[in-house]
This record gives C-alpha cells, sequence and structure tokens, in this order.
C-alpha cells in the first residue's frame, strides 16, 4: 500500500466513503472493514498504532449504538401487555439491527481512514497533491514547514512549562502563559521560514523542478478500479 501513489490512494478512500455514505448495509461495511484489515496487515503497519484510533472510533461507534437503540420508540399501534407480544419483539429486533448498522458504520470510516493514513508518507501526499492535482507549491509548503514544526513546538511548549515552575509560578494543564509564550515563539519562526524561503528563491510559482517526484503508475489505476469494484458490487449485491 505503501508504493500506491497517494493523490490516487486519497481519491479511492474518498469515493468509497462515498458510496458507504447511502447504503445501510452491514454486510458491505463488514466487507469493507475486513478488506482494509488485510490491506493494513500486508502493509506491515504496527498493530498498537491501529488500536489507538480504534479506541475513539469504539467510543463513537457506542455512543451512536446506544442513541439510536434507546431513542426508538414502541412499535406503533402495538398495545403493552404482560403476554409476548411479537410486534414489540420484532420491532426491537429491527431497532437493534439498525443501531448496529450505525455503529458498524463508524468503524468502516475510521478504517479507511488508517488504510490512508498510516500507509501513506506526509511529505510524499504534500508532492502528490502539487504535481498530480496542481495544488499551489506556496500553500503545499507552507503546509510542509507547519507540519514540521509541530514537533519544536512541543519541545517548546515542555521547556516553557518547566521555566515557569522552576521560577515558582503554579502552572496547571489549562494554564494560557505557557500558551501564549509558545505562540509568540511560533510567529518569530514561521516568519524566519518564510525569509529563508524567500532568500532562497522561492517565488510559489508552479513552474519548479522537485526532490521528489510522483508519478501514477498501472498498479494505481489497478488499485482505485479494484477497490471501487468491489465496493460497488457489494453495494449493488449485499
Amino acid at each position: 500500500m505503501s508504493k500506491i501513489n497517494p493523490s490516487v490512494k486519497a481519491f479511492t478512500v474518498l469515493v468509497c466513503g462515498l458510496l458507504i455514505s447511502f447504503s445501510y448495509s452491514a454486510r458491505l461495511n463488514g466487507l469493507l472493514i475486513l478488506v482494509c484489515l488485510a490491506l493494513l496487515a500486508g502493509s506491515r503497519v504496527r498493530m498498537a498504532s491501529v488500536v489507538k484510533i480504534l479506541i475513539p472510533a469504539t467510543l463513537a461507534a457506542a455512543s451512536l449504538f446506544f442513541a439510536a437503540l434507546l431513542h426508538t420508540g414502541n412499535a406503533p399501534g402495538a398495545p403493552v401487555t404482560g403476554s409476548l407480544n411479537f410486534g414489540v419483539m420484532s420491532y426491537s429486533m429491527t431497532s437493534v439491527s439498525n443501531a448496529f448498522q450505525l455503529a458498524l458504520r463508524i468503524y468502516a470510516y475510521a478504517f479507511l481512514g488508517m488504510l490512508f493514513a498510516l500507509t501513506t508518507d506526509s511529505e510524499e501526499f504534500i508532492y502528490s497533491l502539487m504535481q498530480q492535482c496542481r495544488l499551489s507549491p506556496k500553500f503545499a509548503y507552507g503546509v510542509l514547514a507547519a507540519y514540521h514544526l509541530l514537533p519544536t513546538i512541543q519541545r517548546e511548549y515542555a521547556s516553557i512549562r518547566m521555566a515557569y515552575k522552576v521560577k515558582g509560578y503554579r502552572i496547571t494543564p489549562l494554564s494560557f502563559k505557557p500558551i501564549f509564550s509558545m505562540l509568540v515563539n511560533t510567529m518569530h519562526w514561521s516568519e524566519n521560514v518564510a525569509m529563508a524561503m524567500e532568500s532562497k528563491g522561492f517565488d510559489g510559482t508552479k513552474n519548479r523542478t522537485y526532490s521528489i517526484k510522483m508519478t501514477v503508475q498501472w498498479y494505481d489505476y489497478c488499485f482505485f478500479i479494484l477497490f471501487t469494484s468491489m465496493v460497488i458490487s457489494a453495494f449493488i449485491f449485499l
């Protein structure tokens, strides 16, 4: 999966996500989850990363399941008596099925997102957007600069918190002082990066050479056709 062109992979995920939004089939969502899980395993993705992402997805799926289950009324016109009421029982089973389908869709979207995020290099994705999707280099390199500044911002925030503690200030997780200092330093760094890019001759034009050349190969087309065809076939026949 890591060899697939990032733009083609992103477009495939978006198309499949749009297709499953029109279906309530639990079989379709289950098939998509199994296929994504197999592709992730074949790409040697760390299962710890998958589990970390599935924790919030599980909370969202459970919330949606119980919300759909508990906020469904009784069967219309079905009297509630002491004896078994098969109309209410069948309606309740339908409610469970609908709630399960909605919850399973959360997992389907989560696995589609993981299939892209965990098998795609961020820099290659930006280069692919510039070369295949004609994204403006000025915007693309700005995103790359912000992405590479994130580790520095984290270290700076920890350093500022430690400095305040050394001075005797009481710092809580919601204290605004270290955040404000971090934002000021971040603005200075962004100005330095902008001046450095201009001094190197960067003007944001599209006619430029790239250190990483991204191309669309035959297997990229095969991946898009096979993956979307599987989802469309499951959408029709399941």
